[in-house]
């Protein structure tokens, strides 16, 4: 196992979604959305963070039915997406948020603490969810080249 140095470099590019789960301080776990799926991209502007784009969701949605209220709720619980602008600092990324599946984040900045060990992206915020508002847990995002 080898710990990368985290620069705008080593993050930039087309990244997939291995495992999404909230943790615990005891170690529990939950996956929110079962085995999920999902892409993230990082763009650089002249070699400097630019654009970045997420879409998380769960790996087996049922059909929707756009007549039906309950359908509709449903596959709104079942991801999220956003894009903006990204950058670095000290080991954290920041993404300025200008576009979301969640109205709330339009116009916010979500800061993940960030790992890079061998091929993976390890992302995580102690920021609450939509899927799960009350808090207390760690969001945890691993991703793979």
């Amino acid at each position: 196992m080898t710990i990368n140095t985290i620069t705008t470099e080593a993050l930039s590019g087309p990244w997939s979604l291995v495992r999404f789960v909230y943790r615990w301080p005891d170690g529990r776990e939950l996956a929110p959305l079962g085995q999920a799926k999902g892409q993230l991209l990082y763009l650089l502007e002249d070699g400097a963070p630019g654009r970045m784009a997420v879409q998380v969701v769960a790996g087996e949605r049922p059909s929707l039915d756009p007549g039906s209220d309950a359908s509709l709720a449903a596959h709104f619980r079942s991801g999220f997406a956003y894009g903006g602008r990204w950058s670095l600092r000290e080991g954290m990324v920041q993404h300025d948020v200008e576009i979301a599946s969640i109205p709330d984040w339009e116009g916010s900045q979500l800061a993940r603490e960030t790992r890079l060990v061998d091929d993976r992206l390890m992302l995580s915020t102690k920021e609450p969810s939509p899927q799960l508002p009350e808090g207390g847990y760690q969001t945890v995002l691993e991703w793979q080249r």
